[in-house]
């Protein structure tokens, strides 16, 4: 796990939290979000460890990828929201938020899930 800090002095841990044979708990620090053209979305919300995603060897539910990442910890606005491992666009049970991690998160994640999922290959294909 890596440490940063960040413009309050705060530290900002990033990396593996959990790691089981059924599924990994990771965090990036807090959510930065993506619209699909390009701007970013700033909301004051700081968090020292930021969300926690947990990415699922089998899930039940196959939506919106397979496998995919569900927010477990952090900002309320984020737990429970679900992240699509193709496309890095955020998913509201269902529904498509328009929303994406931002590259630069969405990399990292990835290569953080990389081991753990070695016969998968990450970021999933989206044709």
């Amino acid at each position: 796990m890596s440490q940063r800090e960040n413009d309050e002095g705060e530290r900002d841990f990033r990396g593996v939290l959990g790691d089981t044979s059924d599924y990994v708990d990771l965090t990036l620090g807090a959510i930065e979000m993506v619209l699909p053209n390009g701007h970013y979305i700033l909301e004051e919300d700081y968090r020292v460890s930021g969300e926690v995603w947990r990415v699922h060897k089998g899930d039940a539910d196959p939506y919106p990828s397979n496998p995919h990442a569900h927010c477990v910890g952090g900002a309320k606005r984020f737990v429970g929201l679900t992240l699509h491992l193709g496309t890095a666009e955020l998913y509201d049970g269902r529904k498509a938020l328009g929303r994406f991690l931002s590259p630069h998160q969405f990399d990292r994640l990835i290569e953080m899930i990389r081991p753990k999922f070695p016969s998968i290959t990450l970021p999933l294909p989206t044709a």
